[in-house]
């Protein structure tokens, strides 16, 4: 198995999912401050004091619809393509499998990491704190936003054995 070139499929796609994640985040953002109002640390949820309004939801349902039906899906399957192209034994469960789950793990560390660590945390720009909420050191709290992550961390296996079984099944009509 070319173990590289999964890689590099992998971790590339992740990485052009992430940066169409993160202007998602701040267009979501910019439309409604409050569409990841459940992602905050409780602190800043109970100051803020509201439920996520309607256009909030509204917002979150169209970041969502966008991130994964607009560009989730379509990089996936042209990771797929385009990895099946790349490996001389072409696409198998475990190439496919490997590379979704390199995507996915790519934009969770990324999500941690830069959005989360560098721009939440450390830049805090005004567009995403919360109105009534500046200035709260839980902000600042990287280890919500860890743990928050690690939470979410099993998503990846699924999200890889879901893709190599799918990925696989259209190898094997196709």
């Amino acid at each position: 198995m070319q173990w590289s070139t999964i890689i590099e499929f992998g971790v590339g796609y992740g990485l052009v999912l992430s940066v169409l994640f993160t202007v998602a985040v701040f267009a979501g953002a910019a439309a409604s401050r409050d569409f990841l109002l459940n992602d905050y640390p409780p602190a800043v949820q109970a100051r803020y004091g509201k439920p996520r309004s309607a256009r909030g939801r509204r917002v979150a349902a169209c970041v969502g619809v966008f991130v994964w039906g607009v560009c989730g899906i379509p990089l996936m399957t042209s990771a797929m393509v385009g990895l099946g192209g790349a490996l001389d034994g072409g696409l198998t469960f475990l190439s496919a499998a490997v590379c979704a789950g390199l995507i996915f793990a790519t934009l969770s560390v990324y999500d941690l990491v830069v959005l989360d660590w560098i721009i939440l945390v450390g830049l805090r720009p005004r567009l995403l704190v919360l109105p009534g909420t500046e200035g709260m050191a839980e902000y600042g709290d990287m280890g919500f936003h860890l743990s928050a992550a690690l939470k979410g961390s099993p998503l990846i296996v699924v999200v890889g054995l879901v893709t190599g079984g799918i990925a696989t099944l259209f190898v094997q009509v196709l």
